[in-house]
């Protein structure tokens, strides 16, 4: 793997450059945190109540679906004297930037041509669903995503525990962390990496995830919550994500849901079999994690808006790559088409049905590329 390395005077950015489009991109921010979300309305905004009136008594209660991690962040957001939307949107803020950061941090140790980790993170904090997740939709998906680039990072740098403990670290504040899984599981595998580390990541999870018991919260409803969240009243196979199952408007999850798995199992051992033929650089090992990161929310069943997002951030990593330039582009603008969805009058930006068919093309190169040994 390569060691990290020194921008190159020609290639460093100027500090009143980065200055100026991080200005920006916080100013762009600030001036959508006002937006209520329809989430935030019926989610959000309720919990921030919650911490209000019982504080860190709330952390014991049951009314939110997202495990402790993120709840315990709210809560300290709770005790800052902000009205309580701000106060929300502020810990995802926090989350943006420490997405910018981790981007610049894995773009330091891959160090592709022509692209340096303060670009990188520019690029990052401009991708317009990185923009719209936290300041408009209140969302935190850049923490999670965070910690699966510092988990990159560390399986660049071979530090096998690294890459596990971070991966914990991301799956204790979202599930969808776990799209990440097979990658690691399977570059682990081929470096043997030891068999002790995913039990040392367990044991982590469990330990970020606990902490509700200690404020009264049953061990059951504790860990339980992300089997809750896989709980859905709706039968429909596709649930807002411009993935395959958008071709299927009619198709039922309770019919449908395990050949789908079945087809997404296949896909991503194809995937893995590709990434196993040919040299294990690190460049590889990118272009094999972001091609499953993408492969699990196209194929899986009942996916949501935002499973890309993981996805579309490390696509980043392939900007300056001669034949995959497009994915991060294709990406962005299938991503803003179904957030368009929700701060417009329930439209999308264009065609649920087209968007998916550039999302199957954006994964087809990936695929390609990882198969023919393409770096």
């Amino acid at each position: 793997m390569k060691r990290a390395y020194v921008v190159p005077p020609g290639q460093r950015i100027p500090v009143y450059v980065i200055c100026v489009f991080g200005a920006i991109a916080l100013g762009a921010r600030l001036a959508l945190v006002p937006y209520v979300s329809e989430d935030s309305t019926a989610f959000l905004l309720p919990w921030m109540s919650e911490f209000r009136e019982d504080g860190a008594a709330a952390l014991g209660g049951e009314f939110s679906n997202y495990n402790f991690p993120y709840l315990f962040l709210m809560f300290l957001g709770s005790l800052l004297p902000l009205e309580p939307l701000f106060a929300i949107k502020l810990v995802s803020l926090v989350g943006d930037c420490l997405l910018a950061l981790s981007v610049g941090v894995v773009v330091r140790q891959l160090r592709p041509a022509k692209l340096v980790p303060a670009v990188a993170a520019l690029l990052a904090l401009f991708l317009p669903t990185v923009l719209l997740n936290a300041s408009m939709w209140g969302q935190c998906d850049s923490i999670y995503t965070s910690f699966l680039l510092l988990s990159l990072k560390s399986v660049l740098k071979d530090d096998a525990r690294g890459s596990w403990l971070w991966w914990a670290v991301a799956v204790s504040f979202k599930l969808q962390a776990v799209f990440f899984l097979p990658a690691l599981v399977f570059i682990s595998v081929r470096n043997r990496y030891s068999l002790v580390l995913p039990l040392q990541a367990a044991g982590l999870w469990a330990m970020l995830s606990i902490p509700p018991v200690f404020f009264g919260r049953s061990l059951g409803s504790t860990l339980s919550v992300y089997i809750n969240q896989t709980h859905t009243q709706e039968d429909s196979l596709v649930a807002g994500a411009a993935n395959i199952y958008t071709w299927f408007p009619g198709a039922s999850a309770s019919e449908s849901r395990i050949p789908a798995m079945v087809l997404c199992g296949a896909v991503l051992l194809l995937t893995a079999y590709a990434y196993w033929r040919g040299p294990d650089s690190a460049e590889r090992r990118v272009l094999f994690t972001v091609a499953v990161l993408a492969v699990c929310p196209l194929l899986l069943p009942q996916m949501h808006d935002r499973y890309f997002f993981a996805a579309e951030v490390m696509s980043l990593l392939l900007i300056t790559h001669k034949k995959l330039f497009i994915v991060p582009l294709a990406f962005a603008a299938t991503g803003l088409t179904v957030y368009y969805l929700y701060f417009s009058n329930n439209r999308y930006l264009w065609p649920l049905w087209l968007a998916s068919i550039v999302q199957c093309l954006a994964v087809g190169a990936l695929l390609r590329t990882l198969w023919k040994n393409e770096n």
